[in-house]
């Protein structure tokens, strides 16, 4: 008997292609809102897979689902095919003992590779990524796709004050995507700005997921720092978290989540949520909504 598998094999190259095809895919030109169906041409083969969106999962394909596309499709099939308009997701890496830095605010690297290169397919897979003013003044990021296929995706950092200079990379890129949101009674000389009201010297992330909205941004990656996203987590605004728990301790550093303590367990809500590893790291796909 011949148990070969007609099935076509697959490349973890080939895996995040069809993930990159998900997500320039245009879900008007389907009928059926509940499923659909992407097709791609790798190496002149064409490979085929269907996705429920109610159920989060796929109903047929063409190749063979190893473990490493299976881990693909489910960390961000559901994040391109979510039913909301703006749908924020934020990550976080950090140690055993909850820090995302040491005191010093040294960073690079608390995860893995692995991690690393699921951050940059967030990105890959995201409309726009919003950071604070003090993770470009710590650690300097591109906010690029430099380690994944894909496109760079719009840069807004929060720069109430307008502080931030133009010699940092998310600002110096050829792209030219890099953009600052600040205080509207400022009057800006530079390019890329966008103005919003402070409510007692800080934005209003209401307002900030407005604006994106406005902006046409449907899939909105809160990247860093903790203190930025600890906000749009504390006013139950953001729709997915993936939490990097790296096997290090420090002892003391800056704390992942920045957020009024519960004053019992009674009042402690218990978030759904997946877990899956990711080289040296455990990565916790958090459910918020």
């Amino acid at each position: 008997m011949n148990n070969k598998s007609n099935k076509l094999s697959i490349t973890k190259k080939s895996s995040w292609s069809l993930i990159l095809a998900a997500k320039y895919f245009k879900l008007d030109n389907f009928d059926d809102t509940s499923q659909v169906t992407i097709e791609k041409v790798l190496n002149k083969k064409k490979y085929k897979y269907k996705y429920n969106i109610e159920k989060q999962e796929v109903i047929d394909n063409n190749f063979d689902i190893d473990e490493y596309t299976n881990n693909l499709f489910k960390l961000y099939l559901p994040i391109i095919f979510n039913s909301k308009k703006t749908f924020l997701i934020g990550h976080l890496a950090q140690t055993l003992d909850g820090f995302i830095a040491t005191q010093s605010s040294e960073s690079k690297y608390i995860s893995s590779q692995e991690n690393l290169i699921h951050i940059h397919m967030l990105r890959a897979i995201s409309d726009i990524i919003i950071v604070g003013s003090n993770t470009v003044k710590s650690d300097n990021p591109m906010l690029t796709t430099r380690l994944v296929k894909g496109e760079n995706p719009m840069r807004i950092i929060l720069d109430k004050n307008n502080k931030l200079g133009k010699k940092y990379h998310v600002f110096t890129h050829k792209d030219d995507n890099g953009y600052k949101i600040i205080h509207d009674k400022l009057k800006p000389k530079d390019q890329n700005i966008f103005q919003l009201p402070l409510i007692n010297n800080q934005f209003d992330e209401k307002d900030i997921i407005s604006l994106l909205t406005k902006l046409n941004k449907r899939i909105v990656f809160i990247e860093g720092g903790g203190k930025t996203i600890s906000k749009f987590y504390g006013k139950n605004l953001l729709d997915k978290l993936h939490l990097c728990i790296s096997p290090i301790i420090l002892g003391k550093g800056i704390s992942s989540f920045i957020i009024p303590k519960q004053k019992s367990l009674k009042e402690v809500y218990e978030h759904k949520i997946s877990y899956m590893k990711m080289g040296r790291d455990i990565l916790c796909d958090i459910d918020l909504f």
